[in-house]
C-alpha cells in the first residue's frame, strides 16, 4: 500500500517534471525557430541588397566602359578639329604673306596699264582711261578684298587684250585745223586707227611713230568707208586695202 502510494508519486513527479521539460524545449525551440527565421530573413536581406549591389556595380562598369569609349571618341576628335585648326591657321598665315605680295603687284599693274594705254593707240580713250582711274580709287578702298581687286585689274587687263583681236567703228571728236570735229573712227586690232568725216571729204589716221593725226589720200576714202561698214556689219567681211605704219613708213 504504502510501495503504491510512492510508486504513484513519483510518477506525478516524473510527468511533472517531463512536461516542464517538454514546454521548456518547445520554448526553446520555437525562440530558436524564431531565431532562425530572423537570420533567415536578414540573409535574404542580406543577399537581395547583395544582388541589387552586384546589379548596380555591373551597371557602373558599362556606363564607365561606355564612357571610356566616348571620350576616345572625343578625343579623337578633338586631335582632328586640331589639326585643322593647325592647318587653316597655316593657310590664314600664307594668305597674308601672299596678300602682303599680291597688293604691290597689283598697283604695279595698274601704273602698267595706265602707262600702257597713253603709249597705246588713243582709240576710245576717254573709257579707258577712265577704268584706270576707277581702279586707282580701288585700290584705297579699305572695304574691298585684295582678291576682288586683283580680279578687277585682270578684268581690265583681258579688255585690254581683247582690243588686239577685234576691229570696230566709233563716233569720236577731234580737233582738226583749229576745230572739234565728229568723225567716223576705224580701229583694226591694234594695227591700224583711222578717221573719216561723215562726209567722205577727209580721211586719216594715226601715225604711231610721230603721234600724230595725218591725213591721207583721198585713194584710201573707199577702202576706209568700206572698212568702217564692215565693222559696223553693215557689210561682209572682205579683204580691204589700208595705209600700215612700219618703222615710219606707210
Amino acid at each position: 500500500m504504502t510501495l503504491s502510494v510512492l510508486t504513484a508519486s513519483l510518477f506525478a513527479v516524473s510527468a511533472h517534471s517531463f512536461a516542464a521539460n517538454s514546454g521548456q524545449v518547445i520554448a526553446t525551440q520555437a525562440k530558436a525557430n524564431k531565431s532562425a527565421e530572423a537570420s533567415q530573413n536578414k540573409i535574404d536581406d542580406y543577399a537581395d541588397n547583395t544582388d541589387a549591389m552586384l546589379g548596380e556595380y555591373k551597371g557602373l562598369l558599362r556606363q564607365i566602359e561606355s564612357m571610356e569609349a566616348y571620350n576616345t571618341q572625343i578625343s579623337r576628335m578633338v586631335d582632328s578639329q586640331q589639326t585643322e585648326l593647325d592647318s587653316l591657321n597655316e593657310q590664314i598665315a600664307q594668305i597674308d604673306q601672299t596678300a602682303m605680295e599680291v597688293v604691290p603687284l597689283t598697283l604695279k599693274m595698274v601704273d602698267a596699264l595706265d602707262e600702257f594705254i597713253t603709249l597705246d593707240l588713243p582709240f576710245q580713250i576717254e573709257e579707258r582711261n577712265k577704268r584706270v582711274a576707277e581702279l586707282k580709287r580701288l585700290m584705297n578702298r579699305a572695304d574691298v578684298t585684295t582678291s576682288e581687286k586683283f580680279r578687277k585689274v585682270m578684268e581690265a587687263y583681258q579688255i585690254e587684250e581683247g582690243f588686239s583681236r577685234s576691229i570696230e567703228s566709233y563716233k569720236a571728236s577731234l580737233e582738226r585745223g583749229g576745230e572739234v570735229v565728229t568723225y567716223d573712227f576705224l580701229r583694226i586690232g591694234r594695227t591700224a586707227l583711222l578717221f573719216q568725216s561723215p562726209d567722205g571729204l577727209e580721211t586719216g589716221m594715226w601715225n604711231q611713230q610721230t603721234r600724230e593725226w595725218e591725213t591721207l589720200p583721198d585713194s584710201y576714202r573707199q577702202a576706209v568707208q568700206q572698212g568702217i561698214r564692215v565693222a559696223k556689219k553693215q557689210a561682209p567681211p572682205a579683204l580691204i586695202k589700208l595705209p600700215i605704219y612700219t618703222g615710219g613708213e606707210q
